[in-house]
């Protein structure tokens, strides 16, 4: 057994009940997959037969609309797990993933998977409790799209990215991550300068700042007052 790997999945939220000799069995069922940055792991209609655990980097989870514009549904942060919604829809992905950074991933064929739901049903009901949250998000994400406008969008990204919980009232909160304003208006469906121009907006009213390259939220509840309007 490789003791990193087993104590990786048992770090993971969907695996924390496993045994030791049920993490054993697993992880020599799990390939490692390396997948560079800007790379596609999966694109919609595509056959998918595997869930997928994100060890080391981030993924993007999105669609485009019938205009040509990217939305994006969420980022999988390391310990994360997707493809999930391939194993319910006839074994078809729904959406596009792409690597933000390089990452390394583990993946879990639908037959393991199958077996391990059978054996821990904790585990299942983990997993559809995961499958129900990223539906609620999706359904959320294209509400927002379709009706509120882009600062609204940009300032709920930010909070999201910040993992602002409804309950943190101060800042600043720094993003972990470095965005480039082209990823930040591909995730909010929007262009480019549209975003650089919000964001300077934003700077100017004291919502945010930028530290050595990473976007501080400096007033929360300013930025949630954004994010409420249509």
């Amino acid at each position: 057994m490789d003791p990193e790997k087993a104590d990786d999945l048992k770090a993971t939220a969907l695996f924390q009940d496993l045994r030791d000799d049920e993490v054993a069995v697993l992880e020599h069922r799990i390939p490692t997959i390396n997948v560079p940055a800007g790379r596609l792991i999966y694109s919609p209609e595509e056959p998918g037969a595997a869930l997928f655990i994100l060890k080391a980097g981030r993924v993007r989870l999105y669609r485009i609309s019938p205009e040509g514009k990217s939305l994006t549904l969420g980022i999988v942060e390391p310990g994360g797990v997707f493809g999930e919604m391939a194993l319910l829809s006839q074994g078809i992905h729904d959406s596009f993933a792409e690597a933000l950074e390089d990452c390394t991933i583990w993946s879990l064929s639908a037959r393991d998977v199958q077996d391990v739901l059978l054996a821990n049903p904790q585990i299942a009901r983990r997993l559809l409790g995961l499958i129900g949250e990223r539906l609620t998000i999706t359904e959320r994400k294209l509400e927002d799209f379709a009706f509120k406008r882009v600062p609204a969008r940009l300032a709920t990204l930010l909070l999201e990215l910040g993992r602002v919980t409804a309950e943190q009232q101060d800042g600043p909160v720094t993003l972990r991550a470095r965005y480039t304003h082209q990823q930040l208006a591909e995730m909010v469906g929007s262009y480019r300068e549209t975003v650089t121009k919000i964001l300077n907006e934003f700077r100017q009213e004291g919502l945010i700042q930028v530290e050595r390259g990473r976007i501080q939220l400096l007033d929360l509840a300013g930025l949630r007052r954004k994010a409420s309007r249509s």
